[in-house]
């Protein structure tokens, strides 16, 4: 059979290769978006020739109508690669005055025979014409230049974007000069913000992709052992397409399997076993019957009855753990209304406190009998017993309290082990095979439900049992 060759990795390449494709993604479409929106222009200005086009426009404003200015200025030669717009308001509210900077304000201030004031310039730094927003202007002190050189520069950094300048006129009004622009500017914003968010889309959406490879099957396997636990039954896992999670799931398949085994031999033994003592019980109880010593007769008597108890709740238990029946609808309120009238005919005071009807999908059987050791217990235990029902959207919530001894907090984990009693009820009165509560324990956790003790007022014991409520 075909393998594919993802299949056949594992998980240290498979990691290694979708970094590496991150990588790749994430510069393709840095590469795609700047193809998308290319670079601005990159425009070389010399130093005395900018001063020398900065100043002719300057004069030229002065010299025309302001109704005039747009064509006037149209028609400078430095047009072609400059702006130029007039404005009543100052345009720059902060200057550049450093450097190689600081000598082109004061130049120009000096041709126009005007303030330091009076001409604002501006610049930022630019990060390369592959992010740059507006033209990128390399301003040169001659020709030739190295560029290296200029780049390298700290003091007079002449490598900028979002260059202006403005000259203020002797009418009040303001002249801004700037590169000429493709109008590309917000473009260009949208695709310097796009890049990091594809990059971040495409390292998570990679990494939840792997992350999730790799959770699924811890997951699914999480939910087999709980699963397991709680009904005995395996889940076959596998076919996840990585050579270290198919040979994990493999071993816990295989586990699954043999603790299965192991539990339903010991079972079938036990079940055996119970079933067996039957008959020799029965002869003991015949042979206990002619014996002379009335006394000794009651005696041996209720111990075979004891005997009889614990051996029929051993089958019972192990003959639930070995045959689970099928679940269908069930009226919970009239199956503990009829348990409370079963216990209160044997003469237990009894109180039911409910709605009529609740009806829930269960195991009858199985559910009946939960309910039944737990008032039954109440009984033996206590003077009285009372049984609340609450029913919600999602539950079904039944609180059996008494007002017998109770149970210690420490104990709690102990009575539910099979075959344990506390030492108060080691006495023919109450008898008991240790097996009540841990029956109602297996039931409950078969039906996804929990079962929680907590101390009644003023004293006693309350079982509160969840079961989820599908209908």
């Amino acid at each position: 059979m075909h393998i594919p060759f993802w299949s056949r990795l594992r998980l240290a390449p498979r990691i290694g290769i979708v970094i590496v494709l991150t990588l790749v993604m994430t510069m393709a479409t840095d590469e795609l978006l700047a193809k998308l929106v290319g670079m601005p222009d990159i425009l070389f200005f010399e130093r005395d020739w900018l001063v020398d086009a900065v100043a002719e426009a300057a004069l030229q404003a002065e010299q025309t109508d302001p109704d005039e200015w747009d064509v006037v200025l149209e028609s400078v030669p430095a047009a072609q690669w400059l702006d130029f717009v007039e404005s009543a308001e100052q345009p720059i509210t902060n200057q550049w005055a450093q450097g190689a900077f600081g000598r082109i304000r004061d130049d120009l201030a000096e041709r126009l025979g005007l303030p330091s004031g009076a001409v604002l310039l501006r610049a930022g730094h630019t990060e390369g014409p592959d992010r740059a927003l507006t033209p990128v202007v390399i301003i040169l002190e001659s020709i030739p230049t190295l560029i290296s050189d200029l780049i390298e520069d700290d003091t007079d950094k002449m490598v900028v974007e979002h260059l202006r300048i403005a000259v203020r006129l002797s009418s009040g009004g303001w002249l801004t000069i700037s590169p000429k622009s493709d109008g590309l500017e917000a473009a260009r914003f949208i695709r310097n913000l796009l890049v990091p968010i594809a990059a971040i889309l495409l390292i998570c959406g990679l990494s939840i992709w792997v992350a999730r490879s790799i959770a699924r099957p811890l997951t699914d396997l999480s939910a087999a052992a709980e699963r397991l636990g709680r009904d005995r039954e395996p889940t076959l896992l596998g076919n996840y397409g990585s050579p270290e999670l198919d040979a994990i799931a493999g071993s816990f398949n295989e586990m699954q399997h043999d603790l299965k085994r192991f539990v339903d031999d010991r079972l079938q033994m036990v079940a055996a076993i119970s079933h067996d003592l039957r008959t020799p019980l029965t002869r003991l109880r015949l042979f206990a019957e002619y014996l002379p010593d009335e006394e000794q007769r009651r005696m041996v008597l209720a111990d075979i009855r004891d005997m009889e108890a614990i051996v029929s709740s051993t089958l019972t238990f192990a003959s639930q753990q070995l045959n689970k029946e099928s679940a269908e609808t069930v009226d919970l309120a009239a199956l503990l209304i009829s348990i409370c009238d079963t216990a209160s005919d044997a003469g237990c005071r009894v109180a039911y406190d409910g709605p009529d009807h609740a009806p829930i999908i269960c195991q009858p059987v199985a559910i009946r009998r939960a309910f039944a050791n737990l008032i039954d217990n109440g009984c033996k235990y206590a003077t009285s017993v009372n049984v609340v029902l609450e029913v919600a959207v999602d539950s079904i919530r039944v609180k059996v309290s008494d007002d017998g001894p109770g149970i210690p907090p420490e104990q709690v984990d102990a009575v539910l082990r099979p075959f344990v009693r506390l030492e108060a009820s080691r006495n023919r009165d109450t008898g008991g095979s240790g097996l009540g509560l841990t029956i109602t324990d297996e039931v409950v956790r078969a039906h996804s439900g929990t079962m929680t003790f907590a101390p009644a007022t003023p004293h006693g014991l309350e079982v509160t049992v969840t079961l989820p409520r599908v209908t």
